[in-house]
């Protein structure tokens, strides 16, 4: 089971698709029996490429507190808040993806990542 996004750019005409795949036969599972400590299994991945023309590699999210930008902050906003819900999450992941970040982004000790090519 997978979710496929497609992202269009209306200047370029064309579209990137990016894939967030559930990694085992399940969602979420419980760890050690405690319902509050629930670990994902998600994979994000594109063929598309970034503007400095560089493939990008399949990105592994286990936690909603896994944050886009060196997993300390979201890249969307200047929080190190955990993501609320997956949907926040994949939310956040996207928006990486389709503008990347400078290096060390709000102080996240992260590396520069150019944005998405169309």
């Amino acid at each position: 089971m997978s979710i496929s996004l497609q992202i269009y750019d209306n200047t370029s005409k064309k579209t990137n698709i990016i894939s967030v795949d559930f990694v085992s036969d399940f969602l979420a599972t419980s760890v050690g029996g405690d319902p509050n400590d629930i670990q994902y299994f998600f994979k994000f991945t594109t063929g598309s490429r970034d503007t400095s023309n560089l493939t990008y590699a399949p990105r592994y999210i286990t936690n909603l507190t896994d944050l886009a930008l060196n997993k300390t902050k979201q890249s969307a906003t200047n929080t190190a808040a955990a993501y609320t819900d997956i949907s926040a999450m994949i939310t956040d992941e996207i928006y990486d993806y389709i503008y990347g970040h400078t290096a060390d982004k709000f102080s996240s000790g992260c590396t520069l990542k150019a944005p998405m090519k169309f």
